[in-house]
């Protein structure tokens, strides 16, 4: 019999239509930042850091940029394919991560600036083509609005 001295809760934090999930994965963490974090497919296992600790592995913020820019590319290749926009042969996707303080100083949130380099491009087209990927993007659409996201779109070489 299944004991009620430790009952599973289960918070919603805001009420929304359900979802047709395409793709589910799940990874499991021991230790927080100083201790290891899985895939429970057991394909990938990270050691995770703090920020500056000076040891080997990955902080979850490198983590999360990492999917992010991942993620953000993709969509990009395929607002490109929706809008008919050559992206040409050098495009690609920077996504920059930073941890701080809110204004109130009570919470830790992300500061997130994203960069798509679009060699070749007119501008105007690489904003736009910027603005619906990041409409387009499920970690774009699941920052919510106290997230400061800045859009760059770099035309240039460099």
């Amino acid at each position: 019999t299944k004991s009620n001295a430790h009952p599973e809760t289960v918070i919603q934090f805001e009420k929304r239509e359900p979802m047709n999930i395409y793709y589910k994965t799940a990874a499991t963490a021991r230790g927080g930042r100083s201790g290891n974090t899985s895939l429970d497919s057991g394909t990938f296992s990270i050691d995770t850091v703090l920020p500056g600790a000076g040891k080997e592995g990955l902080t979850p913020e490198e983590l999360f940029s990492l999917g992010y820019a991942a993620c953000f590319d993709n969509a990009m290749k395929e607002a490109a394919k929706f809008k008919e926009i050559e992206l040409g042969d050098d495009w690609r996707t920077q996504v920059a991560v930073g941890l701080g303080n809110s204004d109130d100083n009570k919470r830790l949130r992300f500061d997130i600036d994203i960069t798509a380099f679009l060699p070749g491009m007119d501008q105007e087209t690489a904003d736009r083509l910027v603005a619906t990927t990041h409409k387009l993007c499920p970690f774009s659409n699941s920052m919510g609005e106290n997230i400061n996201v800045r859009l760059n779109a770099k035309t240039s070489a460099d």
